[in-house]
């Protein structure tokens, strides 16, 4: 295996999580439903994948999906402040993660590569990480999400474009939760592994580096 020369990690469930406890409790005390209705609806193909490639934008996606879920509810009111709730929510940052990335910028180019919206780069300044990428690799611009294999050639073409040489795909190291993210990614030619914790991903990271 080729040492790692670019690093590029997934946001979600990799650099922040959510914590759907509280909607979990008002879905159930208002509506008597589950917490999985939200984002079951949200989801679905092809309405969340329109969100992510960019046809549509996140305020677009958000009154979409309040009426959505408005409309199968018992309570439409209770439904929509419910999503408006749980669409403002930007989730937690993950710090063992952050520590792993803040050390690998010292010496290697690191890069986020996420299916996100218009809003993914307000909602990572709020969070204050922003600039700790060289590059937010960004489905709603690519215009394909992952696992689509064109977005990973997409997103490599962009890395290859910020960091202004030729990079072999074999160089990069890509981090994500989900396993048909990474078996997409070492279809393409990337070194993948999927995340589980902290402390895996710095074992499997210090081997990339030094391998």
């Amino acid at each position: 295996m080729a040492a790692s020369q670019v690093f590029v990690f997934d946001i979600d469930g990799v650099i922040r999580s959510f914590r759907p406890a509280r909607m979990a409790a008002r879905l159930d005390a208002e509506l008597g439903v589950t917490v999985g209705i939200i984002e079951e609806t949200a989801f679905a193909d092809p309405f969340g994948r329109d969100l992510v490639e960019g046809r549509m934008t996140r305020a677009e996606w958000v009154a979409e999906l309040s009426e959505r879920i408005a409309q199968n509810t018992r309570d439409a009111d209770a439904a929509r402040s419910i999503v408006s709730e749980w669409a403002a929510d930007i989730g937690q940052l993950i710090p063992e993660t952050l520590e792993l990335i803040d050390e690998l910028r010292q010496q290697h180019p690191v890069f986020a590569f996420t299916n996100g919206t218009d809003c993914t780069l307000r909602e990572l300044t709020e969070h204050g990480i922003v600039d700790r990428f060289h590059r937010v690799l960004n489905s709603f611009e690519l215009g394909i999400a992952k696992p689509e294999l064109d977005s990973y050639s997409r997103a490599h073409a962009q890395i290859e474009q910020t960091l202004g040489r030729v990079v072999p795909a074999a160089s990069v190291h890509f981090t994500d939760d989900r396993a048909d993210n990474i078996q997409a990614a070492a279809q393409f030619g990337w070194q993948a592994v999927q995340f589980t914790d902290a402390a895996t991903l710095r074992a499997s990271l210090a081997s990339a580096v030094t391998s």
